[in-house]
């Protein structure tokens, strides 16, 4: 059965025009803080650019470890093209060392703006999110998922136990307030605080928890359950569920010069920008929850063993086909079933960190991590876990950097990142435009106005007094 991630991969990966969430190559940039407030809401704090106005801009990554597209059939205009095509089906990776995993995350910023006024910031952001997550899916399951348990002769009479596999899919709205100030500033020491309140709207939502599958697959008629436990919830609809989230970040900066009366666009600090040695950075983001009440179904699944017979293999595309899919397999056994009409999934609640060095002359090496937390709640999509060198050189219109990532420690890959003027674009994974084989794809688009310097520091105002305190660039 090419059940929902399946369907989501192809969809996704291979027929659309992609247009990354991560976007690792900007996540240490001074220079774009209604972004980079996404992964850390200290980052607004003393940012270079005074306003920063995102106007339009999309966002999205897929990557997996199990489906891939071959690459030796692909041509680099397939590739920037997106045109992966079906005259074949995809390949599969049948390596049984890791899990199957897939994860998507799609992110459609809307208009927002951050300011920084002196030593305290602030922004105004909305967006909207889709996360899935598929992870825990041992091979034999995965492969019996798409391929059909009956078409794999080589699993017959072989017990599989697998548990705790998950399927989430989570789509909603955020619109919040972040705020952001200098906590502690003491010779060239400065920590910065930054927190992000959000309404959170729900648009839809999947989930499918399989805490307990064990079953031996006797032929091409028969299957044997020995054991299942699974929880299926879904709700579909603008305002079917409402939540609050929070994010929370520190920054430490180590300046070149004492910071004890820094004040960004201040005249009374003659306006001038302090660059740092490093700074270190952690936070904790999409700390919450939606609760979905409308339109919203919750089943749990509980069978003892069974014989399901006459078994078949369906393509999944919708809730209805999954449920009818754990309908049909527990029919032979003994059932225990329940239903409510609400349920909370939680956010992808991750801990990001990072640490710049500022190498001179605009040229900066960094390194970024994020670390996807398990739910909270029974029900709700996980972040995966990436590791990412990012060395760049940015300048007020110019920007430029190549991250070296890796998911889960499972896939290199070389990424672009470019700030020109009004426009920013990128990809964290430029492998999938040049060579190799296509498990992944993401790219991301802003269009932004940014104004760096304040009202108070233009070169036109009058002339100001300048203050003792006249820290350099170096």
């Amino acid at each position: 059965m090419k059940i929902f991630f399946v369907v989501l991969l192809t969809g996704l990966l291979f027929s659309s025009p992609l247009c990354a969430q991560d976007r690792l190559g900007l996540a240490n940039s001074n220079y774009m803080p209604v972004t980079t407030l996404l992964n850390n809401p200290s980052s607004i704090v003393d940012s270079y650019t005074w306003l920063d106005i995102n106007l339009i801009g999309a966002s999205l990554s897929v990557s997996n470890n199990y489906l891939y597209m071959d690459g030796s059939k692909l041509s680099i205009a397939d590739r920037f093209q997106f045109k992966f095509g079906f005259d074949h089906l995809p390949s599969e990776n049948t390596s049984t060392l890791f899990n199957k995993n897939m994860f998507v995350d799609l992110t459609i910023p809307l208009p927002s703006a951050a300011l920084v006024v002196g030593r305290h910031s602030g922004a105004l952001a909305a967006t909207m999110r889709t996360v899935v997550d598929l992870n825990g899916f041992p091979t034999a399951v995965a492969r019996g998922l798409y391929q059909g348990f009956a078409n794999l002769p080589e699993y017959f009479n072989q017990k599989i136990d697998a548990s705790n596999m998950k399927i989430n899919q989570l789509s909603w709205m955020e619109a919040g307030l972040t705020y952001g100030t200098f906590a502690y500033s003491f010779d060239e020491d400065v920590f910065t605080f930054g927190v992000s309140v959000k309404k959170l709207w729900g648009l839809s939502a999947f989930a499918a928890q399989i805490d307990k599958w064990s079953y031996t697959t006797l032929d091409k008629q028969r299957m044997q359950i020995d054991d299942f436990k699974a929880t299926v919830a879904s709700a579909l609809g603008f305002g079917s569920g409402e939540g609050w989230s929070a994010d929370l970040g520190v920054t430490y900066k180590k300046f070149y010069k004492w910071s004890n009366h820094y004040r960004p666009n201040d005249a009374r600090t003659s306006c001038n920008r302090m660059p740092y040695r490093f700074k270190i950075s952690a936070a904790i983001i999409d700390l919450g929850n939606i609760k979905f009440t409308k339109d919203a179904t919750l089943l749990n699944y509980e069978s003892g063993s069974g014989l399901w017979q006459n078994y078949s293999h369906t393509a999944a595309s919708s809730v209805q086909d999954v449920t009818s899919f754990f309908d049909q397999m527990m029919s032979g056994g003994t059932v225990k079933s329940s239903k409510s009409n609400s349920f909370t999934m939680g956010l992808p609640t991750s801990i990001t960190g990072g640490i710049d060095f500022n190498l001179g002359s605009g040229f900066y090496a960094g390194a970024n991590t994020v670390v996807g937390l398990p739910s909270f709640f029974m029900l709700g999509p996980q972040r995966p876990f990436q590791l990412a060198l990012v060395p760049r050189y940015e300048r007020r219109f110019f920007e430029v950097s190549l991250p070296i990532s890796t998911i889960n420690f499972q896939d290199v890959r070389v990424g672009f990142m470019m700030r020109a003027g009004f426009i920013t674009i990128g990809t964290d994974r430029l492998n999938t435009f040049w060579f190799g084989d296509v498990y992944s794809a993401d790219f991301f688009l802003m269009i932004k106005m940014p104004f760096f310097t304040a009202p108070q520091c233009e070169d036109n105002r009058p002339k100001r007094k300048v203050a003792p305190f006249c820290p350099k660039f170096r």
